[in-house]
Parts: C-alpha cells; sequence; structure tokens
C-alpha cells in the first residue's frame, strides 16, 4: 500500500495530503484507493477538506473533489487548498486564519436547524448551513461555510470592526455590533427556495452602514 495521499481527520475538516512528487495520474489512483477504503469509517457527513502539500491546478482540484464525490458519502461544505487559481482560494485562507487568529473561536459542523442557537464570546464558525429560525451570536467574526438562511448577530459588545461571511448569504436578520443590515430576504421558507448560485461574500460596516462585498469576486493583484 503506497503513501501518496494520506487522510487526517481533524475537529473541522478532513485533511487530505498529497505527495509532491508523484504524477497527478498516480496521486488520482491513490486518492480513489484511500476514500474507498476510509468510506464506511467517514460515513454520510457534511464536511470541510483540506487538500495540503501540494499545489493544484484548478482542474485538478475539481477532479479530485469530483472523485471524492463519486467514491465516498461525503458532502463536501468547503474546500482549503494551495491552488493557484481558481476563485480566490488563496485569499480565502488567508482570510479564515485571521478570523482563528483574533481570538477563541467556537467550531459547529452540520445543519442548524430551526429553533436552535449558537452563543459564543469570540468567533463562531459554521462548517454546514443555517436554516431559517436557527440562530447566531458571537462577540466576534462569524463564518459560515454553507447557507446563513437564519439571524445572526456578531460584534456583540457594539464591535464595529466584526464581520460576518457565507458561502450563500442569505439571512433573515444580520446585524453587526448595534448596526441593523437591511433585509435581505423578505421570506425564507427553506434551503430550496434561495438562490443556490452562491459566492462567498462579507458584511461588515463601513460609514455607519452594512455592506456586503462578494469576496469571490476579487482579484489576487488587490
Amino acid at each position: 500500500m503506497n503513501n501518496y495521499v494520506i487522510l487526517k481527520g481533524k475537529k473541522d475538516r478532513l485533511v487530505i495530503h498529497l505527495n509532491s512528487e508523484v504524477d497527478f495520474l498516480t496521486l488520482r489512483d491513490s486518492l480513489v484507493e484511500k476514500i474507498q477504503e476510509a468510506k464506511n469509517f467517514i460515513g454520510n457527513v457534511h464536511l470541510a477538506i483540506e487538500f495540503s502539500n501540494r499545489v493544484l491546478t484548478e482542474l485538478e482540484e475539481n477532479v479530485l473533489i469530483d472523485l471524492i464525490k463519486l467514491n465516498s458519502d461525503i458532502n463536501i461544505t468547503y474546500v482549503f487548498s494551495e491552488s493557484g487559481s481558481g476563485i480566490n482560494k488563496k485569499e480565502k485562507i488567508k482570510f479564515f486564519k485571521a478570523v482563528t487568529e483574533e481570538g477563541p473561536t467556537k467550531f459547529f459542523r452540520g445543519t442548524l436547524r430551526s429553533g436552535s442557537k449558537i452563543e459564543y464570546d469570540g468567533n463562531i464558525v459554521i462548517i454546514g448551513d443555517v436554516n431559517p429560525g436557527a440562530m447566531l451570536r458571537a462577540k466576534g467574526n462569524i463564518i459560515v461555510l454553507g447557507h446563513l438562511n437564519g439571524t445572526v448577530y456578531a460584534g456583540l459588545d457594539d464591535d464595529k470592526d466584526a464581520f460576518i461571511g457565507a458561502n450563500y448569504m442569505n439571512p433573515i436578520q444580520l446585524v453587526i455590533g448595534s448596526t441593523i443590515a437591511k433585509p435581505m430576504q423578505k421570506e425564507i421558507l427553506d434551503t430550496n427556495k434561495v438562490d443556490r448560485k452562491g459566492g462567498f461574500k462579507i458584511a461588515y460596516i463601513k460609514n455607519s452602514e452594512i455592506l456586503i462585498e462578494d469576496f469571490s469576486a476579487r482579484s489576487y493583484n488587490e
């Protein structure tokens, strides 16, 4: 058995360590073998994955992601990689690390359903969806690596520098500090009735109002 691909579980993600010297076809076949071996152990989960130790092209990364989907029951919520192309992945990784370095961070993996609530004195990172009727409250920043369809409060101590990021930004209510964002959705019944095109967006305060920026549209040269 080769060790061209090594799977390592972390609290918030599955790390896929890739050999940096073998050719991609060999690496591809090794990944399929390892994913199939671990299929029953990992099970049917919503999970972020991280490719490490090797820089992948966008095409190579997409191939590996498709193979993981075909050979496992993993529902991939987010991808961390060392890719030199694609939709601004380098900036997203730096952004994610910056959040966790700002202070204590609470991670939650899965779907936060209606009636559920998470409140924390630091940052909150949700690896999954926040359904309508669910609530997040954080003294720091909030990131949702999935659909944000619930109610979310960041910067509870009136921290105007706090921000909220989500892959699918469709909150019922969004508040940063004491500033309330204009309603983005008049009514959200379920995640099947929202815009699924997505694109990582960040909400932050500027000139006393909340702006929402499409983070995935930034260029590497900014």
